[in-house]
């Protein structure tokens, strides 16, 4: 289908105008989709709404934070919104049930397949959660703002933008930041425990991926391998960030981690460092994302051959 372009306040108007909100994450959440949704949740029962959080998948202890600033409601649902979902097909095993119900799509990805009745993008944003931001400021004028509303916005937006280290943190990501800022949560506690802290099991993983790095395109693209055996070992939640661990390397200027799904097939995560556009390398093979971080999927191809594909599309770039 076709979704419905509409502005901030367009998207303020229809959630005045509507109740018992579900509020959904994509599946393998992340901070921003979590931060988005917990943030939106608490405003609209602040707002003396309905309004509860759905996610297909489990959500990690370190978000407990959040799971805290949201009440337990039990109603009908009427209205359902995602948050930070570029595809229904994100939406994991919750496809089957609210695929087709979705009346409103929050979302910053420039690959993002229409699925809701309205779309409110904006491909600019270094997360969802800076147009979240937006949405909550339209909604109260500034007085549903909260402690723990700025902590879950700042999350989001932190997260997503490798704590304002990606090229995507414009002027206005740190201006929303900064005001978020002016809340009282501890900001130096949040960016230690999602970008430093790390579990045991997290270094055995690293010390694997370091062992496997392989390179090409003469150094410009260097790509490591993680299989379904070595993600079954550790907390999902270690997973999160090994994009990074290639990307640092002096010279590439594309990283690719390959991760072996349950089923056995294989996605590549893509990150690029400059002027690479990754977006465009994972739409050649159905997937999407960002212009500096982007993922796509190989079906039944074997590791070698999904390899293959992947660099062969990153030297029709790198040449």
């Amino acid at each position: 289908m076709k979704s419905e372009l509409i502005a901030v306040s367009e998207a303020n108007d229809f959630i005045k105008a509507h109740d018992n909100f579900v509020i959904i994450s994509h599946a393998n959440p992340d901070g921003d989709t979590l931060g988005c949704a917990f943030a939106l949740c608490r405003a609209l029962q602040k707002l003396g709404k309905k309004a509860k959080n759905i996610c297909a998948d489990e959500i990690s202890h370190r978000y407990d934070f959040m799971k805290k600033s949201v009440e337990v409601q039990d109603f009908e649902p009427q209205t359902y919104i995602t948050v930070d979902v570029a595809d229904v097909k994100l939406l994991g095993d919750l496809e089957k049930i609210y695929g087709g119900k979705i009346d409103l799509a929050i979302d910053h990805h420039i690959s993002h397949v229409d699925f809701a009745k309205y779309l409110l993008i904006e491909p600019h944003a270094a997360a969802a959660a800076q147009t979240v931001y937006k949405v909550i400021l339209e909604l109260g004028g500034g007085e549903l703002f909260d402690d723990q509303i700025a902590a879950c916005l700042y999350t989001g937006i932190s997260t997503d933008s490798g704590c304002f280290k990606y090229s995507c943190a414009d002027p206005e990501t740190h201006r929303i930041a900064a005001e978020l800022l002016e809340y009282n949560f501890d900001h130096s506690e949040l960016d230690y425990v999602f970008f430093d802290l790390k579990t045991k099991s997290r270094i055995e993983l690293e010390k694997k991926i370091y062992d496997s790095i392989e390179f090409f395109c003469d150094g410009k693209c260097a790509l490591v391998s993680v299989t379904k055996e070595q993600l079954d070992s550790i907390d999902p939640e270690d997973v999160n960030g090994i994009s990074a661990i290639p990307r640092c390397i002096e010279g590439v200027e594309v990283s690719v981690v390959m991760k072996q799904r349950s089923n056995g097939s294989w996605k590549a995560s893509l990150r690029s460092n400059r002027d690479v556009n990754v977006q465009k390398i994972c739409s050649a093979f159905g997937g999407g994302g960002h212009e500096r971080a982007a993922g796509c999927s190989f079906g039944s191809a074997g590791l070698d051959e999904a390899k293959q594909r992947i660099i062969s599309e990153i030297g029709k770039v790198l040449g």
